[in-house]
């Protein structure tokens, strides 16, 4: 998730502090949680919810083939990429969409890996081959839509340049 401030912080350890009484058991706790998360910013629900995070990690791990330094370093690219993409004082729509974008290039470079190890290991079946070539052209749509998307919202949204870099290229976006 985009970079967090000292407050969001600070929120966040406080909910966590009460999820730990809910799984403690303390009465009452789940309540209080329920009417913490209500009152706290969407950064906050938004942090606490580790869908993305999750989902990244688990893609990361298959890629990384328990390689602990190669998953972390994945997922910090990952990261950053969803920041570089945003830009300066995003919108909601930018985040969501630079962090599609950041979680859709991890499932294509696996897609991408996974479709080697098939062409290395050789004596797959083709239809098998065949099937991997799909879901591997489906994620790369999807992934190109989501950068389409994100160019056009930034457009939208008045004139400047951005320069972004993707898997070490340099890619220039004109609003």
């Amino acid at each position: 998730m985009l970079e967090l401030a000292d407050e969001t912080r600070g929120r966040v350890a406080e909910l966590q502090a009460l999820s730990e009484k809910v799984q403690d058991g303390e009465e009452g706790a789940r309540a209080q949680l329920r009417l913490a998360l209500r009152e706290s910013a969407p950064a906050v629900i938004a942090r606490c919810s580790t869908t993305l995070g999750t989902y990244r990690g688990m893609l990361a791990e298959k890629m990384a083939r328990g390689d602990v330094l190669e998953r972390e370093a994945v997922v910090l690219q990952a990261e950053r990429m969803a920041l570089e993409l945003a830009g300066e004082n995003p919108t909601p729509l930018e985040v969501l969409l630079a962090e599609r974008v950041a979680s859709l290039w991890i499932l294509v470079e696996l897609q991408e890996a996974l479709t080697a190890a098939f062409y290395y290991k050789g004596g797959a079946r083709m239809s098998v081959v065949l099937q991997m070539a799909r879901v591997q052209e489906s994620a790369h749509r999807r992934y190109l839509a989501a950068i389409k998307t994100l160019a056009q919202v930034q457009k939208l949204q008045g004139p400047s340049r951005v320069q972004v870099s993707i898997g070490g290229n340099q890619v220039n976006i004109s609003r």
